[in-house]
């Protein structure tokens, strides 16, 4: 096996491998990277070949803080042959010692692991578990397999019925991979933050993070209006086996309209027309933790069906330990680890 730098002409079979990896997300694709790079990231592509095959790997992100220095971030990685416990683990040996050297280079005193799995295998035992995650956990996974009337059932009596009184109210649901709706969609998730006191990321954010992702189809928007007001909206993600809830937005004015579930239904019925097998409602709140920022949301998120998946979270490999410890330290007393 060897480790090396990943080329444009890459692209195809590493998407094809990350789509593949059931450890893995849209975080590592190769389009999600080219959006980072956009936003004023650093990314490192690495590819472990065996035989000339790409079979493992690493999109590593570099965001520059305040304090001068990053950790070296693989949401939704390494990408690793996990079912195949030996071979992950020689995997991950060249891939960190490739890391060390990156560290070495840039002075990143850590490597933060953030695969989308629910225990660590063996190998990485070393690694420390980091103060704050950035794919959440848990999340909601909603099984998209059968017909539409299998997945009503499957939703609570709650969430079947106010899916059907959307459509007796003559809720519409419109998508778009982004231009157009863009500006209704940040209208209405910047009311939302307000009313629940979050911080929102700027409309530009939004434009980038379409134009890399929604021509390729991997993103987006739907809008739900009543009597052709906005009463609804979200940015959703395709890619692999599931399509991901990553943002959304509510009007306040029109909540009995039901808008939100209509905007939800249509999204797991196109996600389940792309082959996807779940509908990832990307983080809900601890069922022993009633006053985490996400409560707001779980029980609404919960009449949809699925099961919690509590996945093993980020994890930090220390190259410097002391630096490391005053990075995480530090970062955390300035809420930016996520």
């Amino acid at each position: 096996m060897r480790i090396a730098g990943l080329k444009k002409e890459h692209f195809k079979l590493w998407n094809d491998l990350v789509a593949s990896s059931e450890g893995s997300g849209f975080m590592q694709s190769w389009e999600w990277s080219e959006f980072k790079e956009a936003e004023g990231a650093k990314v490192e592509r690495l590819g472990i070949f065996e035989g000339g095959k790409l079979i493992a790997g690493a999109l590593v992100y570099r965001v520059e803080t305040s304090l001068g220095v990053s950790p070296l971030a693989m949401p939704h990685g390494p990408v690793l042959p996990w079912s195949d416990p030996a071979k992950a683990e020689a995997c991950f040996v060249l891939l960190k010692e490739r890391l060390g050297a990156l560290a070495a280079k840039t002075g990143s005193p850590l490597a933060r692991l953030e695969p989308f799995i629910t225990g660590l295998p063996p190998f990485l035992g070393p690694a420390l578990r980091a103060p704050l995650d950035l794919v959440p956990t848990p999340t909601l996974l909603v099984p998209l397999a059968g017909s539409e009337e299998e997945l009503l059932a499957a939703m609570t009596q709650k969430g079947r019925y106010n899916v059907r009184l959307a459509e007796r109210k003559g809720v519409e649901v419109i998508s778009s991979p982004g231009g157009d709706l863009t500006g209704e969609f940040h209208e209405l998730f910047q009311l939302t933050c307000a009313r629940h006191n979050f911080s929102g990321e700027p409309v530009g954010f939004f434009s980038r993070l379409l134009e890399a992702l929604g021509p390729a189809g991997l993103a987006r928007v739907y809008l739900a209006t009543y009597q052709g007001m906005p009463a609804a909206a979200s940015v959703a993600v395709f890619f692999g086996n599931r399509a991901t809830y990553l943002y959304g937005g509510t009007s306040p004015f029109l909540k009995r309209t039901m808008a939100a579930y209509a905007m939800h239904w249509r999204v797991m019925r196109d996600a389940r027309g792309r082959g996807c097998a779940f509908y990832d409602m990307y983080g809900v709140a601890p069922e022993d933790q009633p006053h985490h920022p996400y409560a707001k949301f779980s029980a609404f998120k919960a009449r949809f069906g699925g099961s919690l998946a509590r996945l093993a979270g980020a994890h930090d490999i220390y190259f410097y330990p002391q630096l490391a410890k005053t990075l995480v330290s530090r970062l955390e007393a300035k809420g930016a680890v996520r």
